[in-house]
């Protein structure tokens, strides 16, 4: 059980937006691993020149508009924030994709899956037999 999801409604609502994202994908015709890795190059560069034209927008806004200038920093914000983790959850999707229906693992190195520290361990962790004896004889 997580404690920060525990009815696992933001699991069940991201595996909602990841079927529907893959049935989108099937149907438009992407099954080729390099066109999907084509797509997550465009979605970052995509990502990237809206927030070349956001940030300077918001900081212009908030210059010519100064009284408003609290309100306009905490709109741009939220909209810089928006758009990089819908980029970031968007590339994410894209890799799952890749890997379960394009046959194959992504080019891009992706992070080490780090341990949830909210998630509480299901069962003991067992040490790992190599076949390899701990001490020299």
């Amino acid at each position: 059980m997580k404690l920060n999801d525990p009815f696992g409604r933001m699991a069940r609502r991201r595996e909602r937006e990841y079927q529907s994202l893959r049935q989108s994908l099937i149907n438009a015709g992407l099954t080729d691993r390099t066109k999907a890795e084509e797509l997550i190059e465009s979605l970052q560069n995509r990502s990237r020149k809206g927030l070349w034209i956001l940030i300077p927008a918001t900081a212009v806004l908030a210059l010519l508009f100064r009284e408003y200038a609290v309100y306009i920093l905490a709109v741009g914000g939220l909209i810089i924030l928006w758009l990089t983790n819908t980029m970031s959850r968007g590339s994410e999707y894209i890799r799952r994709y890749i890997e379960e229906e394009c046959g194959g693992e992504t080019s891009q190195e992706q992070p080490e899956a780090q341990p949830d520290v909210n998630e509480l361990p299901s069962e003991p962790a067992q040490p790992k037999d190599d076949g390899e004896p701990r001490h020299k004889e």
